[in-house]
């Protein structure tokens, strides 16, 4: 534990502000990138001691008493200053993969050797300085999302650096050029982060962005499976891009040979993910329903999806219903019955 005094020897303080010395993690266990991160930790206190330092200021009673304050700030901002001093010289004799883990290092507050959105988003307002919370977020998810190949919904170390790479790329560079760039930016910029209230709701929503993220990844990568996309098209009888009620029930039908069920099931699936109120499915609702349908029979989308798929082809159907034209006749022959 390293203690920051906030007033000078011999002076009464308010109260001590303490670092809490980084965890290391395996991937970073160097000894010149831990000193770095140890000065970025000293900086960042530094600069939050000094501004309650001199928000003490305006209520001062006594000249000696602004006089002592004053001392104090001035000692802080040469503590901040020495500490920001460090890093650039620690900096200097790091490599560009160095540079990398280090980067990673900074934002992975938790030190669990992954970023989740939350942490690359406190990141990404730093560096650009011009997003607010909720654009960050947003902004986050989307890189995430993108660079993920795990579907873990974090970034691991690789992943990063093929992100972080592309990112070099956009600006027309090398990550050579803007590593120390990229690194000083989420170091020093403590005013473009996230405020108290930002990483308190940051933190509490933290697991909830990383599941949705989790749900939406498995959304695209189901959509852009071919085999949901030939169940889709069987579904959809008149090739229309969408599927009603009738062709809900009818696909439902063949894979279950259940008609009461296959409508209920159907019924349901319009009023759950029907998000358009157009009575139909496009493609993704339909996809949800589908995920929604396997979840509820204790499958995964690779235990269910050759199945669904070989009944909804299949034309030896025990009963004479394999059109709309049949269902809407069975219907009418129900509704009959119950008169």
């Amino acid at each position: 534990m390293t203690s920051i005094p906030t007033g000078p020897a011999g002076v009464e303080a308010s109260v001590p502000v303490t670092v809490q010395e980084p965890q290391v993690s395996v991937l970073f266990n160097d000894t010149k990138k831990e000193k770095i991160v140890k000065q970025v930790a000293i900086h960042n206190a530094s600069v939050l001691a000094t501004a309650s330092k001199k928000a003490e200021l305006p209520r001062v009673q006594s000249p000696s008493s602004f006089a002592t304050i004053s001392k104090a700030v001035i000692e802080l901002e040469i503590m901040t200053l020495q500490a920001r001093l460090l890093v650039l010289e620690g900096l200097e004799v790091l490599n560009d993969e160095e540079k990398m883990e280090l980067l990673f290092h900074i934002l992975d507050k938790n030190r669990d050797g992954s970023l989740s959105v939350v942490e690359l988003a406190d990141g990404l307002r730093k560096i650009r300085g011009d997003v607010g919370f909720e654009e960050s977020i947003q902004l986050a998810m989307d890189r995430v999302a993108y660079f993920d190949t795990d579907g873990d919904a974090k970034l691991q170390y690789e992943e990063f650096k093929v992100y972080v790479t592309k990112l070099s790329e956009a600006f027309g560079t090398t990550f050579h050029e803007v590593a120390e760039m990229l690194i000083l930016s989420v170091t020093f910029n403590v005013e473009d982060g996230n405020d108290e209230v930002d990483n308190f709701v940051a933190a509490i929503a933290d697991e909830d962005i990383t599941l949705a993220l989790q749900q939406s990844e498995i959304l695209t990568k189901v959509m852009n499976d071919d085999r949901m996309k030939v169940l889709f098209h069987l579904f959809d009888l008149d090739n229309d891009g969408s599927v009603d009620y009738m062709e809900v029930v009818l696909g439902l039908y063949k894979i279950t040979h259940q008609l009461d069920d296959a409508a209920t099931t159907a019924f349901v699936a319009l009023l759950t993910f029907d998000e358009e109120g157009n009575a139909k499915l496009d493609y993704e609702e339909f996809t949800r329903f589908i995920l929604e349908l396997m979840s509820a029979m204790g499958q995964t989308f690779d235990e269910a999806i050759f199945q669904m798929t070989k009944a909804s082809a299949a034309d030896d159907t025990k009963d004479e219903i394999t059109t709309k034209e049949d269902f809407e006749k069975i219907l009418l022959e129900l509704g009959e019955g119950t008169k």
